[in-house]
């Protein structure tokens, strides 16, 4: 009787397992594949309620971080539009895949033949033929991609889109254009590269059809490489009024996966392409310039979780990938954030260092001013690598007229009242010196150069050898960007 009830038993436990065997392989099976949605908005610096932002209310990005991780040392890799984009969707520095400059493109609005090799709108930099993109990767693994906003990478046919909508900042056009993505995606899953314009100047054309979006001036806190004015003010005002409308754009795309019954299966990032466009900020390689935020959730991303390990922009495309279980190729530079993302401790990565890079802003010789950084989550060092050249801001930093920037003018006028910001303005002019370093701890704006300093020249001589290394192990040869390598077919 007992060997009986024993291979019952036993009968029944071998049934059980394989029962559960069979229903893991269906629900392996029936299980959708990822989609993706990176949203990446305009020139926002490191600006959040959620970080506690002064004046400044961001409910979207907010509830994001609390259904996801918050990053509080996330860096883009350069300081400039096109050539932060490509980092992002190749996973490498732009001196490695040759996008070292913003670049002439088509518009989202303009022809198919716009995008394809007899374009006349093609810059003569741009990425390596030999690199795969994330959208070519996608693309051939079944994937309906799309894009909104700008193009902004170059060669444009590197990086193909199923779908292009140039919807720049109204939160119900970007509803029905995400919802558009959607349906036109059908029973493909998606990636959509979900690009804001705000809070790019000019602000104006942002704040005139949101005017309640503007915060009060004297609820703001200035950073410390500006001069705290009134003029100030009201341009910071407009600012992070246009940072709040990135935020609503970012919750209408949000809110529309969510009525699609796709939220679930979505991994959305959150970031900013560069720094907040103000001089020592955009086009420059200091902390303005590149550190920015960046919010994950999704499938298995760890909820309401705040993190300071140090990512950079190239870990994107790897990230995706990973999630998605493609293979990350060979030649890209990041590394997955997934570990981190799904709180796998004894796999998270362990990157003592973020680096960082600037060439030029736009192809004239006058703004080229190459300078390298490294961060250790303490201090940061920065190279000038040609620094006794003669420099001119970019002209969206500068000037008034069709960019409505009063940031610039603000500081000069500001010269005997705000001494140490017009000293920083006027030392982006005239030459910086070769070495800089700052405690990020003591000196969050970045006002004193440490460099030289006996007490700090251990620390000083650790980041530059970090830095010199990892310029070795990247191929980063060439100081003069002129002498980067221009856009080739093979290695």
């Amino acid at each position: 009787m007992k060997k009986v009830i024993l291979s019952i038993i036993l009968l029944n436990t071998i049934c059980a397992i394989s029962c559960k065997e069979q229903a893991e392989v269906i629900e392996k099976t029936e299980k959708k594949p990822l989609n993706v949605v990176l949203i990446l908005t305009d020139d926002q610096g490191y600006h959040l309620s959620a970080v506690g932002t002064k004046g400044i209310s961001t409910p979207n990005v907010d509830e994001l971080a609390k259904n996801g991780m918050l990053f509080t040392n996330s860096f883009a890799v350069v300081p400039s539009c096109s050539p932060s984009r490509s980092s992002i969707m190749t996973g490498m520095y732009p001196h490695a895949n040759g996008h070292w400059r913003n670049t002439i493109t088509p518009k989202l609005d303009d022809p198919d033949s716009e995008f394809g090799r007899d374009s006349k709108r093609v810059d003569k930099v741009g990425i390596h033929e030999y690199i795969n993109t994330l959208p070519e990767i996608l693309q051939q693994n079944g994937y309906f991609t799309a894009i909104t906003q700008k193009f902004h990478m170059s060669p444009p046919w590197k990086f193909p889109y199923n779908e292009r909508n140039p919807v720049q900042n109204d939160p119900e056009e970007f509803k029905k254009v995400i919802s558009k993505f959607i349906d036109d995606a059908g029973e493909k899953p998606f990636f959509f590269q979900a690009n804001i314009a705000p809070p790019h100047r000019n602000f104006d054309h942002h704040m005139e059809k949101f005017p309640e979006m503007i915060p009060n001036p004297d609820a703001i806190e200035i950073p410390a490489y500006l001069a705290d004015t009134s003029t100030m003010r009201a341009d910071l005002a407009n600012y992070y009024g246009s940072v709040q409308l990135a935020d609503a754009c970012a919750g209408a795309i949000i809110e529309t996966l969510k009525k699609k019954g796709l939220l679930e299966n979505t991994l959305i990032i959150y970031t900013g392409d560069q720094g907040e466009p103000y001089h020592r900020a955009k086009a420059s390689p200091y902390y303005a310039g590149l550190h920015v935020p960046l919010v994950a959730s999704g499938p298995d991303v760890v909820k309401n979780k705040v993190s300071d390990a140090l990512i950079s922009h190239i870990d994107i495309m790897p990230t995706i990938l990973d999630y998605l279980e493609i293979p990350i190729p060979e030649i890209v530079q990041g590394h997955s954030l997934r570990p981190i993302f799904t709180g796998n401790i004894k796999k998270q990565m362990d990157r003592p260092y973020a680096f960082g890079e600037h060439n030029s802003h736009g192809p004239i010789r006058k703004e080229h001013y190459p300078s390298r950084m490294v961060f250790d989550g303490r201090y940061y060092y920065i190279q000038n690598l040609m620094h006794e050249k003669d420099y001119e801001l970019p002209a969206d930093l500068r000037e008034e007229k069709g960019w409505g920037n009063l940031s610039y003018k603000a500081t000069l006028d500001a010269k005997t009242t705000h001494p140490i910001p017009y000293q920083l303005l006027k030392q982006l002019e005239s030459g910086r010196p070769f070495e800089e370093l700052y405690d990020m701890e003591k000196d969050p704006g970045q006002l004193h150069n440490l460099a030289g300093s006996e007490v700090l020249k251990a620390k000083q001589d650790e980041l530059k050898t970090a830095l010199e290394n990892w310029r070795k192990s990247t191929g980063d040869v060439a100081d003069d960007p002129l002498e980067i390598k221009t856009r080739q077919t093979e290695k």
